[in-house]
């Protein structure tokens, strides 16, 4: 490796997944990954592929969609700089769920699924601490079934913006962060239509909580949001 080359724990030392493993098991997953580029608009993975790699995103943004049984296109989530898609699949080894989709041009490291079994095989007091992060993130996801049930539409927008704040932010004033997700992106991600998030986001922007741009949101109010939220 050149000298001016970052070594390769650097890429997942802040994974969410990975965050309760100690250096020395984190350092030896990472030996065992590569560096892959996409070109924007690239197709990753589709939906219904192998699952046989974790994805880690260096930099750049990973779009993840379904596609349902009449052929319309949902978006379940953004991958921004930081973020992983495929984690499953190195427990489980099933098809890819969701197709991954490079929305710029985006740089990723990737430990496949074959060389992350032979690590835990090494190290398998590792696997404890992976099953802790796996469970945090069932409890994620019975909030978000628990909202969608409980919650309406400008209250569930309020929280995801949130969310997405904490996760995607971009641009150096933390106290103004911008969201580089459009209305039709959200309104996918909220199985509503683009219409109901137009009118909600420009209510929100009436309040001054937002400030809505081409293909962006900006959070003026996050403290507003997390009240009403």
């Amino acid at each position: 490796m050149a000298a001016n080359e970052p070594q390769n724990d650097v890429y997942i030392k802040d994974l969410p997944l990975l965050a309760r493993l100690p250096d020395d098991d984190l350092k030896a997953l990472a030996a065992r990954g590569r560096v892959r580029r996409f070109n924007a608009g690239s197709t990753i993975f589709h939906e219904g592929d192998p699952g046989d790699a974790i994805y880690v995103v260096v930099d750049g943004r990973i779009r993840m969609s379904r596609l349902s049984g009449s052929g319309t296109e949902a978006t379940l989530a953004l991958i921004g700089p930081g973020d992983c898609t495929g984690e499953l699949a190195l427990f489980d080894g099933r098809p890819r769920s969701a197709t991954a989709t490079a929305m710029q041009a985006t740089r990723t490291f990737i430990v496949s699924r074959d060389d992350f079994v032979n690590w835990v095989k090494e190290r398998p007091a590792a696997s404890l601490a992976l099953l802790e992060t796996l469970s945090l993130r069932i409890r994620r996801t019975n909030e978000i079934v628990t909202d969608l049930v409980f919650l309406d539409l400008p209250h569930r927008l309020a929280k995801h913006l949130l969310s997405l704040a904490a996760s995607h932010a971009e641009g150096p004033n933390a106290r103004r962060p911008r969201l580089q997700v459009t209305q039709a992106e959200l309104a996918s991600m909220l199985g509503v239509s683009r219409e109901s998030v137009n009118k909600q986001l420009n209510q929100f922007a009436r309040d001054g909580w937002i400030t809505l741009s081409r293909g962006a949101v900006i959070i003026d109010d996050a403290e507003a949001l997390r009240t009403f939220a």
